[in-house]
């Protein structure tokens, strides 16, 4: 993946039948808010690309850290598994059994705010999803925010989406190799994020199964 900076995490049980979920989902976020000192450090480290965002999901998980920034994890995982036979499950199991990626391959500071200055519609950024996408198989993508949204390409590859009849401005159907890649776009659960409503849209597309 010659153009993916960050990493994806992937769960230890993503694609695997020990999965929480009947379906590879691939969560896809904006950007990182960190210090871009803090990433240049990785950069000399590791030379081209870094496993920051396993970082990142390795600190949301561990209960002994605490941060406001946490929310965003949980209120968007809550309510894919609301209406699901997986409510009760933990989020150790829930999150190692997804994949998540920023799109955004540079730091975007250190408060959200600041992503309004970047440039969502760069090659680079748009080739190292496609990466990622050929890497990891997923089945679905559910991809957070309008700004990647926005960026998000009409075709992967192999065809023209379809949008959904019922959700025809945020569900759509890729052809992909020889199966079909469903991509759902939500509201960024950083901001007005509407947890029923989507627990409701997760429920009837079937993405949480």
């Amino acid at each position: 993946m010659k153009n993916v900076f960050f990493r994806p995490w992937v769960g230890s049980e993503y694609g695997l039948d020990s999965s929480v979920f009947n379906q590879k989902i691939l969560v896809l976020g904006d950007s990182h808010y960190t210090d871009e000192s803090e990433i240049m450090n990785w950069v000399e480290d590791l030379e081209q690309s870094c496993d920051f965002t396993t970082g990142v999901m390795n600190d949301y998980l561990n209960p002994e850290l605490g941060g406001n920034w946490k929310s965003t994890f949980t209120k968007f995982m809550n309510s894919l598994v609301l209406k699901s036979v997986h409510s009760e499950r933990s989020p150790i199991e829930l999150w190692n059994s997804v994949a998540f990626y920023n799109y955004l391959q540079i730091p975007a500071g250190i408060t959200s705010r600041l992503t309004q200055h970047f440039n969502y519609s760069k090659e680079k950024d748009r080739n190292a999803l496609l990466e990622v996408i050929e890497e990891l198989n997923p089945d679905i993508i559910i991809s957070w925010g309008n700004k990647v949204w926005d960026a998000l390409p009409e075709n992967f590859g192999y065809g023209h989406y379809v949008a959904s009849e019922d959700f025809s401005n945020f569900y759509y159907k890729y052809p992909y190799k020889n199966r079909e890649l469903k991509l759902l776009g939500v509201t960024h659960p950083s901001t007005s994020y509407k947890s029923s409503y989507w627990a409701d849209v997760f429920s009837k597309v079937g993405v949480n199964i």
